[in-house]
């Protein structure tokens, strides 16, 4: 057995000799397992639900996921470069006696095993999946096989980007023309399909998915041909599709392989940036590097005094960083909710629109600025109030929840046949819950902060936000009931929801005042 083989299958086995001897992954797998198995056996589908859906339906909406999935990983590329390897790779394997193609096989190799794993969470997804479509676990299994090889691909081909271009601002010029070009093309010809419909938009625009020129699509139209090729029986498409990428994968091998004396020197960058990432995470903290392009404008804070200070700093640091009020992740979010809304509208309605728009909120409020400005010592050294300055952080989140929630709920609550009083409604229970899942990191920051294990904080996490949330659905359940309703049933619901929201993520925000206090930073 060579060095590199033997490595590998030292390092699977050890990795899951790690999982029995740790309490606290062992319980976390446990948690994934039934939580997984309950999604799984409870996707059951009887006769009287009513007729399926196309699954053209489906095959568009893989094929749109793949194409959003490869383009997002891909496009590191121009920045850092993704690398496939390990810092321990670069401290052993760099050094070695190897060869930089075997050295290149085995970070291949292992990164195919993250990019699985990743893919995994697509099974959450098989309840309505299933209850749309007809899809069976089988199906979704070939779909988390699919999206693993699109990512897999996709970071292959950042590594490459980076490899054969940093050196150079024309090559570079040129692989981002190409790289934008072509999905800029096909969304001209999607948005071309779409006003020569007939009245069916929808109809046209699966059929446009589901065609030969979508399958064409580098890597992730090919990845998608192998998935629907595999579910519908159609072996021919799937082995041209899986041809394709074979062929793309080994040229892009070979490639990164000769790219010359700096091939070690090109991935090292980003292999350090993702290995201070990943330790950052581990202690805690988190990582925000500055964007390429600040955009000034005027300079200084325009105001603030004391603990307000920081809500005039939030908004000068979001104008700089964002092109728009809300962020890139939360409008993706945002738009994720509105497709899942779309395809769901005539059998999960609102109830499952709102329930999938504040699972995917959870992730946005992970990602924002009182979560960042928490792992910076300055707003604990400000001589002001600890609780003060703990509202005064919060308000800056208060215009995206409201932006968010209309990008959501306008076009969600269109397309259910409600009005403008439902939609005010669904927005301010929107902002509400935003606000309930902050003040649910708060208590587990407060509960958990010098804590190491981050898998016991995650499933406290949630643990919270399922205790948090669940007297506000018992309050619109009892007045739901009762049938005393005001304007309309669906605005005396959400009205109840946030009005009770907002009690809770106060009362939870008022108990944790003092976690911006001198103290909790000397601890």
């Amino acid at each position: 057995m060579s060095a590199l083989a033997y490595l590998t299958l030292t390092k699977l086995k050890n990795q899951i000799k790690g999982i029995f001897r740790s309490p606290a992954k062992l319980i976390y797998l446990v948690f994934l397992v039934a939580i997984m198995g309950f999604i799984l056996f409870s996707g059951d589908r009887s006769e009287a639900e009513g007729e399926l859906r196309p699954i053209s339906e489906f095959s568009a909406i893989v094929s749109a996921f793949f194409i959003l999935m490869l383009l997002m990983v891909a496009n590191s590329g121009f920045s850092t470069g993704l690398s496939v390897f390990k810092m321990a790779d670069v401290n052993l394997l760099f050094a070695g006696p190897f060869k930089p193609t075997r050295v290149l096989s085995h970070g291949m190799l292992q990164q195919m095993g993250t990019a699985l794993l990743g893919a995994l969470f697509i099974l959450f997804q098989y309840a309505w999946m299933h209850g749309q479509y007809g899809v069976s676990v089988g199906n979704m299994l070939i779909v988390v096989l699919g999206d693993a090889l699109t990512v897999f691909c996709a970071q292959l081909t950042a590594m490459a980007i980076y490899s054969l271009t940093s050196a150079s601002a024309g090559k570079r010029r040129v692989a981002r023309i190409i790289f934008v070009g072509i999905p800029l093309c096909y969304g001209v010809w999607l948005l071309t399909v779409a006003l020569r419909a007939q009245g069916d938009i929808l109809g046209a625009l699966v059929g446009a998915a589901d065609s030969l020129a979508v399958r064409l699509f580098p890597v992730a139209g090919w990845t998608g041909a192998i998935v629907m090729g595999a579910i519908s029986g159609s072996w021919a498409q799937a082995g041209i599709g899986l041809g394709l990428t074979a062929v793309y994968i080994v040229a892009l091998y070979l490639a990164i392989g000769r790219a010359g004396q700096d091939y070690y020197e090109d991935v090292l960058g980003s292999t350090e940036t993702s290995f201070a990432a990943t330790e950052a995470a581990k202690e805690g903290r988190m990582t925000e590097g500055a964007p390429k392009k600040l955009r000034l404008g005027h300079e200084g804070l325009g105001g603030g005094l004391g603990a307000s200070v920081f809500w005039y700093k939030h908004r000068v640091e979001n104008r700089r960083s964002n092109r728009f009020i809300i962020s890139g992740s939360v409008l993706l979010f945002a738009v994720c909710s509105v497709v899942f809304a779309f395809f769901i509208r005539e059998s999960g309605g609102l109830v499952a629109a709102v329930a999938f728009a504040e699972y995917m909120q959870i992730f946005s409020i992970a990602l924002g600025r009182l979560t960042r400005e928490m792992t910076k010592p300055y707003i604990y050294l400000v001589p002001e109030s600890p609780f003060k300055k703990l509202l005064w952080s919060i308000r800056e989140s208060f215009g995206g929840f409201l932006v968010s929630g209309i990008i959501i709920f306008v076009p969600v609550c269109l397309m259910l046949g409600y009005g403008p009083v439902e939609m005010a409604g669904c927005v301010l229970m929107h902002a509400s819950f935003s606000y309930l899942f902050l003040a649910g990191n708060l208590v587990t920051e407060r509960v958990f902060g010098n804590v190491s294990s981050k898998v016991l904080v995650f499933i406290f996490y949630f643990i919270v936000l399922i205790l948090i949330a669940a007297p506000g659905i018992v309050a619109m359940a009892l007045v739901n009931g009762s049938g005393f309703f005001v304007i309309s049933q669906v605005f005396t619901n959400t009205l109840v929801l946030a009005a009770v929201n907002v009690l809770l993520a106060f009362l939870a925000t008022w108990l944790c005042r003092n976690i911006l206090s001198y103290a909790e930073l000397r601890n």
